[in-house]
């Protein structure tokens, strides 16, 4: 998730680094009063997250701002005490959320992305592809019901393509949403994470869902019928080739020790 952080507090790099150490991308909006211009132009973001002491006195003009020059990225106001009239104020100036500061750092997540996933017309936590399902609640992937194994950065660039499936996302979005602004890894790496995820995928029986547009990104897509079968038909004739290939290391095992 690519986030822009407006804080009124000193200690905004707290909240930053916790965002980036669960593998965001994390800009902060310095100063605070163009947080507006800076998500008109630096963006486009996920989620922005303005921090704030008083709602009334330090968010509601920002908001107000933000929705004018027309940025629809999601918007959580996290503050000290929120009251009631608070939250109604945000809300109705385009607010999406309203969040006590002092909220698990797990619940604000879970918040950003039930933002995020409604903005993309995904009404449950499990994002689903031809055969493959990404559950982002307990973080896993299954392929027709079979765990497969990912690291955390193949996990979030499968999840980035799952929100926005159909839509081409190239290699400086990928990066921005994992890194942010600071400079990361090569832009290379992002091709040995999507060739090892097609790997894993395909190996658990998964029709191809993961296109690459040479020059410019990836894209996800759902598989033809006749790909999902064919698919699932390779996966279970390799099925009995493997059972055997484990039994025979076995019973070789079994007569070294004999001997």
């Amino acid at each position: 998730m690519y986030i822009l952080l407006a804080s009124t507090f000193e200690d905004n790099a707290r909240l930053r680094d916790s965002l980036v150490q669960k593998g965001h991308g994390c800009d902060l909006a310095l100063p605070f009063s163009e947080t507006a211009a800076i998500a008109q132009h630096s963006g486009p973001y996920d989620v922005i997250l303005l921090e704030v002491d008083e709602i009334r006195l330090q968010a509601l003009a920002i908001l107000r701002d933000i929705r004018r020059r027309g940025v629809q990225a999601p918007v959580i106001v996290l503050s000290a005490s929120p009251t009631h009239d608070e939250e109604l104020a945000a809300l109705e100036l385009g607010a999406d959320d309203v969040l006590s500061r002092a909220a698990p750092l797990a619940l604000l997540h879970a918040r950003m992305q039930a933002v995020l996933r409604r903005g993309f017309g995904h009404a449950s936590s499990q994002l689903r592809c031809g055969n493959v399902v990404l559950d982002q609640t307990r973080r896993t992937v299954a392929v027709d019901d079979r765990s497969v194994r990912v690291t955390c950065r193949e996990f979030d660039v499968l999840e980035m393509l799952m929100l926005r499936r159909g839509t081409l996302l190239t290699k400086e979005h990928f990066m921005a949403r994992s890194y942010g602004a600071e400079d990361g890894p090569d832009q290379r790496i992002l091709d040995v994470f999507v060739c090892k995820l097609r790997r894993k995928l395909a190996a658990a029986g998964s029709a191809e869902i993961v296109r690459t547009i040479w020059g410019r990104g990836y894209v996800l897509e759902e598989p033809t019928p006749s790909a999902l079968e064919a698919a699932r038909m390779r996966h279970q004739a390799a099925a009995p080739r493997t059972r055997r290939a484990h039994l025979g290391l076995g019973m070789e095992g079994g007569l070294a020790m004999a001997v």
